[in-house]
């Protein structure tokens, strides 16, 4: 049988090696996979809120069998996809969403593990990568988004490309099978998140690129590549025939081909200020029967189909002139030429790079000092592609991430959410922990000094990531944005009080079922609809009042029958009759005022109130 290619300078494993190895990194894993079940157990009754709420209840379409109406061009489907079956068999939404969490966790440390064992043929850098690793992992397994998944998808995806990359010298057979393969996870990717399909073109580009570049140096050592051709093709291929029926899916619902409309929705405003801004409608309704919020798909053509009309007395959005329009200030002070586009998306991303690097730095402060480093020794020829190529690869894959947010995160968002940036870290740790004997032996050489230098590197390391991820401490040496809150692990959070409101109010029987409903914070309501299985209409930062009879006449022609009034407590009640009944009222912790950022939480009066038709 043919031996399996081994890294060149890694040392021939023996099968006691192999078990000894197997069993210990085994153990590890499992151990690992049991704290991020912990902690998603403890942390089970969290309030959806944002994608999450898209997600799960697209995710409970599919398990009802409503497919027609869960095919999105907006939201990626595997996570929807690996949670309906579990939803089908009477699992609830948000545990669901935990079992796909802890499988995710368990690919990524698990793949991790293995792909540093079998590249240094050594237990200690591997089992480094799983406990330097389960700190993130723990802390990225509650939110119920498919974040997770994508660091899942990154260290498979490099497992692949090292797969193809071994076979490219090979026989035929083997080259076509190993790109079938990367064409097959390629697809996954796509299923997983859009943004990690071009992530995938060009990683796969840099890696042909990287490999002709390497075989035109003297002493590369490995034989010509033939028929160059050939493994792009059949990656293509592959991915055609696993994306092609979901493709197609998409493109008989949105009546056009159809990969995805996030790029489209989410970029437009990087060359303009004005793009987003420009013909949405004022009263964003839920695009579907079975849609919980309006954000379940914000494919424009789709979003775009509530009320444009803005009632004559309600303020524009950051005016205090009902009349105003901001509308035209904006065009008139924008540039819409090719040159002023080019200029404003170049300065805004120089603007949000800072932002950008700090968010990374919260996440894992040693990310980027482990990617200048090797930058630095890939400068320098300390590494190199045909010594190690698999490392040289992990590069290439984490720089077009990199890169790649770069060059469409905003200093508006101050950098952007610090989920996105998540499969950067782990690609850091796998290539320091594969490099890690290399540098332990060349220390070896330079004495004890080294040696410790190395060893307090790597302790620093597994400190640095236990203590951001699980204690919840500011990243060290830079300006931190993230918040101090320790993850529970061993203890549960409790009953979070947007919860015990939905409770309440399912208990009070002041909703029915797939209610449409509309609140002074939209937020708050879009969450309690996820609980309640109503309808919430509306986005935030809008401003809906009850006592509008202009915007009360928008709620009736689409539909809307209850809305949810969030004051002070301490505030005098409130006299519905011009507008319906109040039907019950309730004092919760939440926020009482509905803005961009969710506003702070305090006793808050919410009243539900049915709206005459």
């Amino acid at each position: 049988m043919p031996r399996t290619p081994t890294t060149p300078g890694t040392r021939a494993a023996r099968p006691l090696h192999v078990l000894r190895g197997s069993l210990v990194l085994g153990v590890s894993v499992a151990v690992s996979v049991v704290l991020v079940a912990l902690v998603v157990a403890q942390q089970r009754l969290q309030v959806t809120a944002g994608d999450g709420i898209s997600y799960l209840s697209i995710a409970q379409q599919y398990a009802e069998g409503d497919v027609g109406n869960a095919v999105n061009a907006y939201w990626s489907p595997m996570v929807s996809w690996l949670a309906a079956p579990l939803i089908a068999s009477g699992v609830g939404l948000e545990d669901a969403a935990g079992v796909v969490s802890c499988v995710a966790a368990a690919l990524v440390v698990g793949i991790s593990a293995w792909l540093v064992w079998s590249e240094t043929r050594r237990v200690l850098p591997a089992f480094v990568a799983v406990v330097v690793l389960t700190p993130v992992v723990m802390q990225a397994a509650p939110p119920r988004t498919p974040d997770l998944l994508v660091v899942a998808w990154v260290i498979g995806f490099l497992w692949a490309l090292r797969t193809a990359d071994r076979a490219l010298s090979g026989s035929g057979r083997a080259r076509v099978a190993t790109a079938a393969l990367l064409g097959v996870v390629v697809a996954l990717g796509y299923f997983v998140k859009l943004y990690v399909l071009p992530v995938a073109v060009v990683s796969v580009v840099g890696w042909l690129l990287v490999r002709w570049w390497s075989g035109r140096r003297q002493g590369d050592g490995r034989p010509r590549v033939r028929r160059p051709w050939v493994t792009p093709v059949v990656v293509v291929l592959g991915f055609a025939l696993v994306a092609g029926p979901w493709v197609g899916a998409l493109s008989a619902k949105y009546d056009g081909l159809v990969l995805g409309s996030s790029f489209g929705v989410n970029f437009g405003n990087k060359f303009s200020t004005t793009t987003n801004a420009d013909g949405w409608p004022f009263l964003p309704v839920p695009p579907n029967p079975a849609a919980t919020t309006p954000n379940e798909d914000f494919t424009p053509d789709v979003y775009r189909q509530g009320p444009f009309d803005r009632p004559t007395d309600t303020p524009a959005p950051g005016s205090s002139d009902p009349g105003a329009d901001t509308g035209a200030t904006s065009d008139a002070t924008s540039d819409r030429s090719l040159a002023g586009k080019a200029r404003y998306y170049v300065a805004q991303r120089l603007e949000a790079f800072p932002f950008y690097v700090r968010k990374i730095s919260d996440a894992n402060v040693a990310t980027l000092p482990v990617g200048f480093l090797l930058a630095v020794a890939l400068v320098v020829g300390a590494v190199r592609f045909r010594r190690s190529p698999f490392v040289v690869l992990s590069g290439v894959v984490g720089l077009v991430y990199f890169a790649g947010y770069a060059a469409i995160t905003s200093s508006s968002s101050a950098g952007g959410n610090v989920r996105y940036y998540w499969p950067l870290f782990p690609v850091a740790v796998v290539v320091a922990t594969t490099l890690l004997p290399r540098v332990w032996r060349s220390a070896a050489r330079r004495g004890v000094v080294a040696r410790v230098a190395v060893a307090l590197a790597v302790v620093a390391l597994a400190v640095s990531s236990f203590a951001q991820n699980v204690l919840g401490a500011q990243a060290p040496f830079v300006a931190s944005t993230a918040d101090a809150v320790a993850l529970p692990v061993l203890h549960p959070t409790g009953m979070p009080p947007v919860r015990q409101l939905a409770e309440d109010v399912a208990a009070s029987g002041a909703l029915p079922d797939d209610a449409r409903v509309i609140g002074s914070n939209t937020r708050t309501t879009a969450s309690l609809a996820l609980l309640l299985g109503a309808h919430a209409y509306g986005r935030s930062g809008q401003g809906y009042d009850v006592d509008s009879a202009d915007q009360r006449a928008l709620f009736s022609q689409v539909g809307i029958e209850y809305f949810l009034q969030y004051d002070d407590a301490g505030q005098p009640e409130r006299d519905y009759s011009a507008a319906g009944t109040r039907v019950a009222s309730f004092v919760a912790v939440v926020p009482c005022v509905d803005d961009t950022r969710g506003g702070g939480a305090s006793p808050c009066r919410v009243d539900v109130v049915r709206l005459d038709p």
